[in-house]
């Protein structure tokens, strides 16, 4: 048994939980514990306490707003909204572009000479000789058409990926509509790339990226 979707759940637009679904249409509702303020009105729906070992029909509350007609419209994300609840679809990834990993060899995929790393912190005192530098940066395809850049930080004092932390960070769907080189631009500062020299230079050079984002 896999699990085969992700959902998040909104009330009035506050995350009050989120829910697998499996392969074989088994269910697992985990409820947040910071739902305090609508504690009643979520009681009521049944949402207030963890559900498990149950089926999509057993869950009339989040799965009923799933309809065409509750589709939020205007966006590629998997929105349903009605009566004050929200589903949300959490995409996969499908696909990864990567722009440069510390470990490619030349030659691999995201292969490149250049140094990227960064002071530790900016300002009068920054440490001397103390930086951090990126592992990876890529850009990953959602299943529902969304893209996202991932940067992956290495810190000074172990230089190794758990010293750090992955930065993710969704691509804004209206950028997709601009003329190329002006989403370069843009999508270069997100993930902290531009900290790290990153520039939309690097991503022009990159053959298959306009292709990967649809242009």
């Amino acid at each position: 048994m896999q699990i085969k979707e992700e959902y998040n759940i909104y009330y009035k637009d506050e995350r009050i939980g989120f829910c697998y679904v499996y392969t074989d249409r088994h269910v697992s509702y985990y409820a947040a514990t910071n739902v305090e303020r609508y504690q009643q009105e979520i009681k009521k729906l049944g949402l207030d306490k963890d559900i498990r070992d149950t089926y999509k029909k057993d869950l009339p509350t989040i799965f009923g707003i799933k309809k065409p007609r509750n589709r939020v419209p205007g966006t590629r994300k998997k929105i349903w909204e009605a009566n004050d609840l929200k589903l949300e679809y959490i995409p996969k990834v499908i696909d990864k572009f990567w722009i440069y990993q510390g470990s490619a060899e030349k030659g691999e995929p995201g292969y490149s000479a250049k140094d990227h790393s960064a002071p530790h912190y900016e300002g009068p005192h920054t440490p001397e000789d103390m930086k951090e530098w990126a592992s990876w940066h890529c850009f990953n395809k959602k299943d529902d058409g969304t893209f996202e850049a991932e940067l992956d930080e290495a810190w000074w004092w172990g230089g190794g990926h758990n010293d750090g932390g992955t930065i993710r960070t969704e691509v804004p769907e209206e950028w997709l509509y601009l003329p190329y080189g002006k989403f370069l631009e843009r999508v270069v500062t997100l993930s902290a790339a531009a900290h790290y020299k990153f520039t939309a230079s690097d991503l022009r050079a990159k053959k298959g990226l306009k292709e990967f984002f649809g242009f």
